[in-house]
Formats: structure tokens, sequence, C-alpha cells
């Protein structure tokens, strides 16, 4: 799981570069050869979804979520297993539940072979990233939720 974690962290970072140089390869050139690249705009829109997505992974993985840390610091360690177990089920339901959805709606875009508006690009590259990214939070989800049992 750590290499996944480690190709996830690379893409990331690779993705954030590139749409900061395609950031900057646009603003020189609206505003220095006064020439934009037409098609920036979208496909930074597109690395944002991505990189949003697969950010959500890390922060799974790192159960690093929003949550009520009132109520998970003041329950006794006991009740907080149960609190933890519980948790991690539901949202191992809901992932499930957006998981299947996605891929039925990147299945109809994909079968459409609807594209962008200006760059051209198939838009099952950015529905794309709702599967794979809440294919990755529920295996992430499952490990968690053996280990919450085994223990």
């Amino acid at each position: 799981m750590s290499a996944i974690l480690g190709a996830i962290r690379a893409a990331l970072g690779a993705l954030i570069l590139a749409g900061v140089a395609l950031n900057f390869a646009n603003v020189v050139g609206r505003y220095v050869f006064f020439k934009p690249i037409i098609w920036a705009e979208e496909i930074l829109v597109f690395i944002m979804i991505w990189c949003v997505m697969l950010g959500a992974t890390l922060v799974t993985w790192e159960n690093q979520h929003l949550r009520m840390d009132a109520v998970h610091h003041l329950t006794p360690p006991r009740a907080r297993r149960w609190l933890n177990l519980v948790s991690t089920l539901v949202f191992l339901v809901a992932a499930g539940f957006v998981l299947v959805q996605s891929l039925r709606v990147a299945a109809v875009v994909a079968g459409t072979g609807q594209q962008s508006v200006v760059a051209g690009i198939p838009m099952v590259i950015p529905y794309g990233a709702l599967p794979v990214s809440f294919g990755l939070i529920v295996a992430v989800l499952v490990w968690r939720f053996r280990a919450f049992v085994r223990e």
C-alpha cells in the first residue's frame, strides 16, 4: 500500500508542477506575446480536479478528515474504539456508494465520446478522477476496517 501512496504523492507533485508551468506559460503568452494558450484554463481545471481527488485519498489514508475531536477525545478508550469502528463502516458504505455511482457516470461519459469544449480532451479523463479516487479510498477503508476487527 505504501508504494501506491508514494505513486499518488508523485502524481500529485507532477500535476501541481505541470499546472504551475502551464499557468506560467499562459501568463507569459498572454501578457508578453499577446497570444494566450486558449485551452490552458480548461486543462488547469482538470488538473485541479485530479489533485483534489487524489489528495482526498491521502487524507483518508492519514485519517485526517474533519471530525468532532472533542467527542472523540472525551469518550473512554473502549467506546472510542467502537466509535472509530462505526465511523469507518459508515464512511466505507458512503464511499462505496459514491464509487458505484461515479463508475456509472464515467461509463456513460465514455460511451458518448464527449470531449471538452476547447482542448478536445475526452471528458472521461476528468470524470475518471472520482472512481479512481473513491476506489482507492474504499481500499484504504477496507484495510482500516479489517485492522479494527482484528484488534
